[in-house]
Formats: structure tokens, sequence, C-alpha cells
């Protein structure tokens, strides 16, 4: 497993980006977010390591991979929709 490694913000860089540091390797990266979503890796740091972080009291800790759902179970999900007047696949008479 991965070592995991929490970034910390450091401010906002001159170009509006988010500046992020991780102090365990020394990696940076300029961050900005949507709807002009970039990512600038200033120093790579410890590539093999899981980088983490929040802000706002929002902090990532694990993500943990699963499988799709099946079929069966995201019909319902869509019948709950159609039932509820939204029109997601475009299906709804």
């Amino acid at each position: 497993m991965s070592e995991r490694h929490e970034m910390i913000l450091s401010g906002p860089a001159e170009s509006g980006a988010e500046e992020w540091y991780c102090p365990a390797c020394g990696r940076r990266i300029l961050l900005r977010w949507p709807p002009d979503y970039e990512k600038l890796v200033l120093e790579q740091g410890d590539d093999a390591a899981i980088h983490v972080g929040g802000k706002g009291g929002l902090q990532v800790r694990e993500a943990t991979v699963a499988p799709a759902v099946a079929e069966s179970t995201r019909g319902s999900d869509a019948q709950w929709l159609r039932d509820n007047g939204i029109d997601w696949d475009g299906k709804s008479a």
C-alpha cells in the first residue's frame, strides 16, 4: 500500500490558482478549480505517495474503489427519477 501524505494549502498564487505543499516530501502544485480546472506540478516530490488534502473544513482521508453498480440496481434508481419528474435518460413519456 502506498504511503499517504497530506497536502497543505499555502495560499493563492499570482495567477489566482491555489498553491498546495506537501511537508513530507516537498511536492508543490498549483490548482485552479472548475470551470477552468488546471493542475500544474511545480515540485514532483514522492510520486509513489498518495497525496490528499482539503480546505474549508473538508479533508479527504481515504478513497475506496468499488465496482460499478449492477444494471438491475440502476433500473430502480432510474424509475424513481422518472416517478419524481426527472427525465434522466430521456425515456420519460
